[in-house]
Parts: C-alpha cells; sequence; structure tokens
C-alpha cells in the first residue's frame, strides 16, 4: 500500500503544478476544474488524499490497440503518439 500511496504523492504534486499550464489536461487526464481544484490545496491536503484514497489516482488512459501501438514504436516515437492520442480525445 505504501507504493500506491507514494505513486498518488507524486501524481497529485505534479497534477496541482499542471494546474498552472494551458496543456494541464493532456498531461494528466484529468478535467480543467478537477486541475483547478488539486491547484488551490494545500501539500498537506494533498498528502491526506494520497493517503487516504485507498487505491490508484492514475488511470491508463490507452486501449489495448493503442498499447499495441505505442510497444512496437521507436523509444523517440512513443511520447508523440502517445500525446497525439490523448490530444486527439480532448484529454
Amino acid at each position: 500500500m505504501n507504493d500506491i500511496v507514494s505513486i498518488n504523492r507524486l501524481f497529485l504534486i505534479m497534477a496541482r503544478e499542471a494546474a498552472k499550464t494551458k496543456s494541464g489536461e493532456v498531461i494528466t487526464g484529468l478535467s480543467r476544474p478537477v486541475l483547478d481544484r488539486l491547484g488551490r490545496l494545500s501539500l498537506v491536503e494533498l498528502e491526506e488524499l494520497a493517503q487516504g484514497a485507498g487505491l490508484s489516482l492514475i488511470s491508463f488512459r490507452l486501449n489495448e490497440a493503442e498499447l499495441d501501438r505505442l510497444v512496437v514504436l521507436q523509444d523517440g516515437q512513443r511520447s508523440a503518439y502517445a500525446l497525439s492520442v490523448a490530444a486527439a480525445r480532448g484529454a
């Protein structure tokens, strides 16, 4: 469970920082209202969320076909592909 708490903590802190950017939705997969709310939380509040959620707050955003495509791409192409898939969905 400590791993999930650590991952949640890092994700929430990253999302709070991403809330300050125009591309925060694409980077995190979170909606602008959620990002804005996270942007207003203190580190203590983020820590409480990370510890109390009891499950991963990160979800995988690719379907099976997209994952298969990502696996076969070269390293330099993976990021561009994943970003294009996320941007095409609007998040």
